[in-house]
């Protein structure tokens, strides 16, 4: 706006221009979030407050996150392209339907706020009435909304607790899916028998004859083969995670604990933490038992308020090594062998995470491959390519990058072909007007998410990161004694394990 223009808006009149650069935000993090504040609603409440003002709608300025939580900003794409183009000085202006909506965090409320008014932008927030063009300096009304709007999720999680805990007083089951072995009766766990049948066995096998998890799988498989008990409910067959499960879960002695983890926010992103065994509620005799309490105890001889951690082995290839049949994670198996004098040796190897879990139903047996051996090979092969390779890193990531590129630009631009071929079916009455509204929503989702893809593609300061990374973790592969996972994790894309021992790594950078 010129200087007369600013001058009118103070009045109350704000002229109309083509060309004001303003954002509209809206952003749902839920469904029960959707009922009472859809994006729809935002952007109808953000279309009504525009047009009051005289400012010119415009349907491409509309930037959304969807099922996305206020309570992060980390994961907020479109949140985070529109920081951008304030600091490149695009926009002049955001409008939100409210202060919740920009975030639930007061901190990262702030923040947001201060970002876009230290780039000249208007920040308006319609159901508070703050607008930052009128309100100046004054920021006690926007710090006293961001607070209410920062404590709301915390007051609904205490209360939502508390409802929880209300209904398992009760002999309720207080909601989610129900244990293998029940079903909801009355609001209240009821036995299957069926299933109730294969938890006693398992227990049985357990404790009566010393069968291990992994023993315990392929005898259960073996039966469900011959038709003798029926399976899990989601997987086909059955896991050696899901044997553990039901033998650690105590509901099938009739016992209900809660409070066991709690959701904080570490550095911009949640994160699940175990709560000390003090803080647990438990509650027994809520439900009929499949099993006793003693053959529970039997099978989990510590007691129900231990907070001891089963260590597992560290695996510095999680997420990186996948099995070449299946396509699982390949994880660590450990063996043993107890000596005469009573010390035990070790061996640590690779094996894919579907054949641990249901044997032979779920994979194929790979050839044993050491762990230790398996990392020496990587870190070596790792350094003859730092040294033989020429690496212009900052030239394969452009090179890769450009491919992406245009990948992304051919899939938004066959969008707009894919939006007008809708309309013609529709105008062809081959398609009735709900099928065409979802369809159509449909597309413009996928369109919004090339879009961000788009924006954090051309983001030089992402690429400057990736290539500072690269450079020091070809540095840190001398330091072998280390935990080397985030060395692998930005030099290795992938690392195909074949069952012969064969091997196939597919680097980050340029392979040439």
């Amino acid at each position: 706006m010129d200087i007369f223009n600013q001058t009118e808006a103070r009045k109350g009149k704000v002229t109309a221009y083509h060309d004001y650069p303003y954002i509209v935000y809206g952003r749902v993090s839920t469904d029960k979030d959707e009922q009472v504040s859809s994006l729809e609603n935002q952007v109808e409440i953000c279309h009504s407050w525009l047009e009051k003002n005289n400012f010119e709608w415009n349907e491409k300025s509309v930037l959304l996150d969807d099922g996305i939580s206020g309570t992060t900003i980390v994961a907020r794409k479109a949140m985070r392209l529109i920081l951008d183009k304030a600091r490149k000085k695009e926009i002049k202006m955001v409008l939100f339907k409210s202060i919740s909506r920009l975030a639930r965090d007061l901190k990262d409320a702030l923040e947001i706020k201060e970002l876009l008014l230290s780039a000249s932008v208007r920040v308006v927030t319609i159901e508070e009435g703050y607008d930052s063009f009128t309100e100046g300096k004054n920021d006690m009304k926007f710090e006293m909304f961001s607070m209410f709007a920062a404590q709301y999720p915390k007051s609904v999680s205490v209360s939502t607790s508390a409802a929880f805990d209300a209904k398992v007083r009760r002999g309720e089951w207080r909601g989610g899916k129900t244990s293998y072995g029940y079903y909801i009766k009355d609001k209240k766990l009821a036995i299957r028998e069926d299933e109730a049948r294969v938890v006693r066995l398992i227990f049985k096998l357990y404790n009566e004859q010393d069968m291990g998890f992994k023993n315990i799988t392929h005898y259960l498989n073996d039966q469900l083969s011959d038709g003798q008990i029926i399976g899990p409910r989601i997987k086909k067959t059955w896991q050696l995670t899901t044997v553990q499960s039901i033998i650690k879960n105590p509901v099938y002695c009739g016992v209900i604990i809660t409070k066991r983890y709690d959701i904080v926010k570490i550095n911009g992103r949640k994160k699940q933490i175990k709560n000390p065994p003090e803080k647990w509620k438990i509650y027994y005799n809520q439900h009929p038992k499949i099993i006793s309490v003693d053959e529970w105890k039997k099978a989990n001889p510590r007691d129900l308020n231990s907070n001891k951690i089963k260590i597992t082995p560290w695996n510095e290839f999680r997420g990186l090594a996948k099995c070449s049949e299946c396509g699982s994670n390949m994880v660590i198996l450990q063996t043993f062998k107890k000596h005469k004098d009573g010390s035990r040796h070790g061996w640590k190897y690779l094996k894919c995470s579907a054949y641990r879990r249901s044997g032979t139903y779920g994979c194929v047996n790979h050839a044993p491959i050491l762990y230790k051996d398996f990392r020496a090979l990587i870190i070596e092969l790792l350094k003859k390519k730092g040294k033989s390779v020429k690496i212009n890193l900052k030239n394969d990531f452009n090179e890769k990058k450009a491919r992406r590129v245009s990948l992304v630009k051919d899939r938004i631009k066959n969008t707009d072909f894919k939006v007008k071929r809708l309309i013609s079916l529709y105008m062809d009455e081959l398609i009735n007007k709900d099928e065409f509204q979802s369809e159509r929503q449909k597309i413009e989702a996928n369109k919004r998410k090339d879009e961000e893809e788009l924006f954090l593609l051309n983001d030089y300061k992402q690429q400057a990161t990736q290539i500072k990374d690269t450079l020091k973790a070809f540095q840190m592969l001398e330091s072998t004694d280390q935990d080397l996972h985030s060395v692998f994790k930005a030099l290795i894309d992938e690392i195909i394990m074949h069952p012969n021992g064969e091997i196939d790594i597919h680097y980050k950078f340029s392979n040439k």
